[in-house]
């Protein structure tokens, strides 16, 4: 009975791990379309400065900037390489898309940054690919990162 139980649990690990895997896979909608970012989905893994001011769930404010907005976008990008666990899959005056995984299991979250030109904000939105809850993880990682830029 042990043996069968053993099994069974190490299928149900590998199959998690498997899912994860394959559903680890960049969103193609990723980007700006017309100084917007893709809407977050239902589920409460999602950050975004774009989404509805009433929507408590995904709502997190833009951050405000002072100085150069490309030291700024530097700065962005160095904090999170910084960081390990980041990779920066696009980068270009004004807006700047990273991938960051997760240590443990993997997860990959798409993290995403706008500085428009006529503002001095950065529109932020974090987003984890797989699951349905990231434990508050999108929304603490802009608030660190609202927390260095302040101190800049």
């Amino acid at each position: 009975m042990f043996r069968w139980m053993a099994v069974i649990i190490v299928a149900l690990v590998i199959g998690f791990f498997v899912y994860v895997k394959l559903n680890n896979r960049m969103p193609d909608d990723l980007g700006m379309t017309a100084g917007l970012f893709k809407s977050c989905p239902t589920s409460p893994n999602c950050v975004s400065s774009q989404a509805e001011k009433t929507d408590k769930v995904h709502y997190t404010d833009s951050i405000p900037y002072t100085g150069n907005r490309k030291d700024v976008q530097l700065a962005i990008e160095s904090y999170f390489l910084k960081k390990g666990n980041a990779d920066i899959v696009t980068s270009r005056l004004g807006y700047v898309h990273l991938e960051v995984k997760s240590a443990l299991i993997g997860y990959i979250d798409d993290v995403e940054f706008y500085l428009p030109e006529s503002k001095k904000i950065i529109e932020v939105r974090s987003a984890s690919r797989v699951g349905y809850s990231d434990m508050g993880v999108n929304r603490k990682r802009i608030e660190q990162l609202r927390e260095f830029l302040a101190k800049q």
